[in-house]
């Protein structure tokens, strides 16, 4: 038998499997033209090893670890989620491999909690450019729009089982994001994202002071051991366009030195005055494979993102009468906002034999932006209608005036962590099998930001005669500065263990402490509305409220699962969360940093596995509460108020896969009741008990499908529709009979989506066409939405409470409605070519 020959690669890999490396063997064994039945358009893939025929089970992984777990932590080869001989394949919907739920990869029918994957081929269909365009796919996360400072996105926060966080996940890091200060998660670019990972649920246990609703994770496109390149442009509506190239594969002969090379330009006009995007991003990536047992890999991503912010406010006429001209007229003036960011790796895996491995990562964020928030403090001086005020306005005429200030900012954040991980897999008898992790980590986390303020603001006139009008707001000078400083160091231990009967435990506990420092100029005494006026400028020097908070806390998971047949689990969860609030925020009226926050939550649920790991369902119900909940103050961004206690309970369901050759589904369900249950003695009128948590719909769901044509004369061509649809979004409740105010809130939407895509090989090169159409019938709809009176009116007698109270029509002169507008119908187009 000759020495290259098929059969002599096969049979060498099989001998040797154990101590040399495996990436040579798999990579030998699909070239080899008998490993695989002919596909349509077999052109290397970029981002993907070659598919699979759908009749088959998914790619087989033959470094799989004993116990049907992975051997990896993450995405491993050829940056595959892989365990039990298995590997979710990039080209379906189905994804029967998981990571973020116990950080070792393992069949989702043995994990005892409640995840979900956005497969590469979802992101790829929906043309996902946006991280709240990608989660839509998943039920029971939506996305808030603006927070306090309306950043231009359309969010900056994430709603995940009815509460925010402001971060997300990269490779398995924390990515913070201080207050509304930063684009958040509404910043990150999913140009160099193979699959998004979504953990429900507190997930302390491993990841640390994390919100208890729960984690993104956007797992980032790892080198190839082959080479493969791909250049993609795609057009779209309101002058959007977007490039993006890939290269990657093997830097020496003998495949130990792999690279990959991901850049992205992206211009979006917008369907608002003055808003636009403009984002670039490159993100080279190194592996070294020093032998069969070890491996380095370093990755450097910068990204820059320039926008526009948009306040999306709605002046309201006699306070009860919104001026409303359309979805297109932005009232705020241009606001430009500049984000600079730096996201460095190292990260290294050593196994010690087949069933011990140790594996570490390094990582540091660099972030700075500036911005200007024109428009960031607004009120109507309404001297038409509003009897209180008619005659003795600043103008000499009756005008309906439209006023607003400009708070420009530099803030920089620093995030230096490291986190290391032994994993090993053991029997304790001949039918009990462990798979145990132990771990170790470290955050640092720094802020300091400068603002300023306006002595004068500006001025334009809604209704009457435009008279003694400033455009813009004039008479900068320094009005404030914060900063916050965080330690964080943890232990965790976790062991997953699988008993006779299909019977499958998790256990684990961590140890956390936290050492928080916050800090904020005194404005009382410095700045542009110190009174006296004292002129001092607030900068760094005169930081005078300083807080502190000290804490350690032990939180533990348990889980039980019980998997009589294959193809079904059934499974019951505990698991608490701590998290310290890191927004760098005093709560109103004290000296005393965001408190931390506590989250408890029982889930129990089942679990199917469908034609042959094909289509996976998950159906569970979860109660979830958390303690000192903060709320933004309007216009204030150096305080909150806490709601003492919020509950958040439901049913859930999600299925995804591919139930025919070529057919691709999702649908995702979730109803959120989300509660305030316990008020603070001093902000009693924040949340009333009982009344739903802010920005929280009560129903979310999603349904999307695709057919792709595979013989005959439509062959290449494949055709797909989606449905979202996104309850009625509570802003204020005033009765514990669940009844709201009128417009108060934003209303329920439902948005329809179609696209279709042709692929053809040309010579060596796959080509790819394609066009999506979003929001296919046009509809008007409001992504969040609520009255917001100012928190500045004199006339006021509630003082910050009024937030979510009521509003009686005329009893103020400085209201108006912050609704973020959703995008009309959107047309987006792609050209592709792979090579």
């Amino acid at each position: 038998m000759p020495e290259n020959s098929p059969s002599a690669k096969r049979g060498f890999c099989a001998i040797t499997r154990r101590r040399l490396p495996i990436l040579p063997c798999i990579l030998s064994a699909s070239l080899s033209p008998s490993a695989y039945g002919q596909e349509w358009l077999p052109a290397i893939e970029v981002d993907a090893p070659k598919p699979l025929p759908s009749a088959a089970k998914p790619i087989a992984d033959p470094s799989a670890a004993p116990g049907g777990y992975g051997a990896e932590i993450g995405p491993g080869n050829n940056g595959q989620l892989c365990a039990g001989g298995v590997c979710n394949d990039p080209k379906s919907y189905a994804a029967p491999i998981q990571s973020v739920g116990t950080k070792v990869d393992a069949p989702v029918m043995d994990t005892p909690v409640a995840t979900k994957i956005v497969t590469h081929q979802m992101l790829e269909d929906q043309q996902a450019v946006t991280l709240d365009q990608a989660l839509r796919n998943v039920g029971g996360v939506n996305t808030a729009g603006g927070g306090n400072a309306a950043l231009g996105n359309t969010f900056t926060k994430l709603n995940i089982r009815g509460f925010p966080t402001q971060n997300y996940f990269r490779d398995g890091f924390r990515i913070d994001s201080f207050g509304t200060a930063f684009a958040g998660p509404g910043g990150a670019e999913l140009a160099n994202v193979e699959n998004i990972e979504v953990l429900k649920g507190p997930a302390a246990v491993l990841y640390g002071a994390v919100e208890p609703g729960g984690i993104v994770n956007l797992n980032t496109r790892q080198p190839l051991d082959r080479p493969a390149y791909s250049v993609q442009q795609q057009i779209g509506g309101y002058a959007s366009y977007r490039t993006t190239l890939d290269a990657t594969g093997p830097l020496t002969p003998d495949k130990s030195m792999l690279y990959r090379v991901v850049g992205s330009y992206e211009n979006d006009g917008s369907f608002r005055q003055f808003d636009y995007s403009r984002n670039w991003m490159v993100n080279p990536t190194f592996r070294w494979n020093v032998d069969a047992d070890t491996w380095i890999r370093v990755s450097e991503q910068y990204q820059r993102n320039n926008l526009n912010q948009d306040q999306y406010f709605i002046p309201y006429y006699n306070n009860v009468i919104p001026l409303w001209l359309g979805r297109s007229v932005n009232f705020g003036p241009p606001s430009p906002y500049t984000q600079e960011q730096s996201l460095t790796e190292l990260t290294w895996r050593h196994a010690f034999d087949k069933d011990w491995s140790i594996q570490q990562t390094a990582f540091m964020q660099l972030l700075r932006n500036n911005w200007q928030d024109i428009g960031g403090s607004t009120n109507i001086q309404d001297c038409i209608t509003n009897p209180r005020y008619v005659g003795s306005c600043y103008t000499p005429s009756n005008s309906v005036l439209l006023n607003y200030s400009s708070y420009p900012s530099d803030n920089r954040q620093a995030e230096y962590a490291t986190t290391v991980n032994l994993v090993g897999h053991f029997n304790t008898t001949e039918q009990i099998g462990h798979a145990l992790l132990i771990g170790a980590d470290y955050y640092r986390y720094n802020f300091r930001g400068v603002s300023q303020a306006p002595a004068y603001p500006g001025t334009i006139a809604l209704l009457g005669p435009p008279t003694r009008l400033s455009p813009l707001p004039y008479g900068l000078a320094p009005s404030n500065a914060t900063e916050q400083y965080a330690d964080n160091l943890g232990v965790y231990l976790q062991d997953q263990i699988k008993l006779p009967y299909g019977f499958n435990v998790l256990g684990g506990a961590r140890y956390q402490y936290i050492n928080s420092r916050t800090g904020a100029a005194d404005t009382s005494t410095c700045g542009l509305f110190a009174y006296p006026w004292t002129g001092v400028p607030c900068n760094f020097d005169t930081i005078a409220k300083r807080g502190q908070s000290l804490d350690h806390r032990i939180t533990p998971r348990a889980a039980l699962l019980w998997r009589p047949l294959e193809w079904i689990s059934f499974y019951g969860s505990y698991s608490e969360s701590y998290s310290p609030n890191y927004n760098g925020q005093l709560v109103y009226g004290t000296d005393q940093p965001t408190p931390p926050s506590a989250g408890v939550q029982e889930e129990a649920g089942l679990k199917l596995s469908l034609l042959n790991d094909r289509l996976q369902v998950t159906a569970d119900y979860y109660h979830l509460v958390k303690t000192n909940i903060p709320v933004g103050v309007p216009h204030n961004f150096n305080s909150v108020l806490l709601i003492g206690e919020g509950r958040s309970q439901g049913p859930e369901l999600e299925i995804q896969g591919e139930p025919l050759p070529g057919w691709n589904v999702n649908l995702a369900y979730a109803n959120i009741d989300a509660i305030a249950t316990r008020s603070m003695p001093f902000n009693v009128n924040v949340a009333p008990i009982g009344s739903p948590l802010p920005f929280v719909p009560r129903n979310t769901g999603t349904l999307s499908s695709s057919y792709e044509f595979r013989d005959g004369q439509l062959k290449g061509l494949k055709l797909g529709a989606r449905y979202d649809y996104t309850g009625y979004l509570p802003f204020h409740h005033y009765a514990d009979d669940g009844s709201y105010i009128y417009g108060s809130s934003a209303p329920s939407y439902g948005l329809v989506g179609v696209f279709g895509t042709y692929g053809f090989n040309y010579d060596k090169y796959k080509v790819t066409l394609q066009l999506n159409v979003d929001n296919l019938f046009d509809k008007t709809y409001f992504t969040t939405g609520g009255l917001v009176p100012s928190s500045f009116d004199a006339f006021n007698p509630n003082g910050y409470g009024q937030f979510f109270q009521p509003l009686t029509p005329g009893w103020s002169m400085q209201t108006y409605n912050f609704n973020v507008i959703g995008a009309p119908r959107t047309f987006r187009g792609s050209i592709k070519v792979a090579f």
